[in-house]
């Protein structure tokens, strides 16, 4: 099974496009997405909730917890709490706090917009085009090809 852990913190505006891609999966396995919420202030843990039937509809259950204290906490906070209730062997990691590029069409693998349009030309055009062999090579080599979105196994290596 695999959760996707999204820490969010005043997202609202990438939330729809973000959890769209999740929606639009083509992965046929068990999903769950885990969603902690660090003190948003922008309405953020509601737009989430707005998607629970569609996501729920899909095959995706979810966990939505969170604190709304006057300070966030800070990304690893976040991911933390996200991971500790998720359940899934596997986890992605999509970060809705910091979101600047990707909704992404498969979950091995990846197909990058960056925004703004055009930003990183060089390496989108790299990252859109790299093979599945080229990317366990890279994977191996650098843990992480693309920053927004990573994943990995729940036990350790």
């Amino acid at each position: 099974s695999l959760s996707i852990v999204i820490p969010v913190h005043n997202a609202s505006c990438w939330l729809d496009e973000c959890l769209q891609g999740i929606v639009d999966q083509d992965y046929t396995g068990s999903m769950e997405l885990s969603v902690y919420d660090d003190a948003s202030t922008d309405g953020s843990r509601a737009i989430v909730e707005g998607w629970r039937e569609r996501l729920e509809r899909r095959g995706v259950s979810m966990v939505i917890s969170g604190h709304d204290s006057a300070q966030p906490r800070g990304v690893g906070h976040a991911k933390n709490q996200a991971v500790s209730q998720s359940s899934g062997k596997y986890l992605c990691f999509q970060d809705a706090i910091t979101k600047r590029c990707l909704c992404f069409s498969q979950l091995i693998g990846c197909q990058v917009r960056r925004d703004p349009e055009g930003s990183t030309e060089r390496y989108t055009r790299w990252i859109n085009n790299i093979s599945q062999d080229q990317l366990s090579t890279q994977v191996t080599h650098t843990q992480c090809v693309c920053v927004c979105v990573w994943g990995g196994s729940r036990a350790r290596q």
